[in-house]
């Protein structure tokens, strides 16, 4: 699969692609566009997330991370955070750890 050829910029709404899941791992692509905002939710399982394309903002309570193209950042458990793209086209990637001992 090609990344950039699955995903979709939609004004309307973030884009999301499975990649892969599997028992123990789930692999997603978002797209967003800029100043969109993928809402207000929490991670249940540990998550990583990887910045494909673009750049944007990781927002947790009070606190801005920006993150730039290849930045990691690991999202912290059970704890309210959104995203909001910052340039035309952002694609971040995350990958979850499903079922975690």
């Amino acid at each position: 699969m090609n990344i950039y050829s699955a995903v979709e910029f939609n004004p309307r709404e973030p884009s999301v692609v499975l990649i892969e899941k599997t028992g123990t791992l789930k692999m997603f692509c978002v797209a967003l566009c800029k100043d969109q905002l993928l809402q207000k939710h929490q991670a249940h399982v540990p998550s990583f997330l990887v910045v494909v394309k673009g750049s944007v903002d990781f927002l947790v309570g009070a606190e801005v991370v920006t993150l730039q193209e290849l930045d990691t950042y690991r999202i912290p458990l059970k704890t309210d955070h959104e995203v909001k793209g910052r340039l035309d086209q952002n694609i971040i990637l995350i990958t979850q750890e499903l079922n975690p001992v």
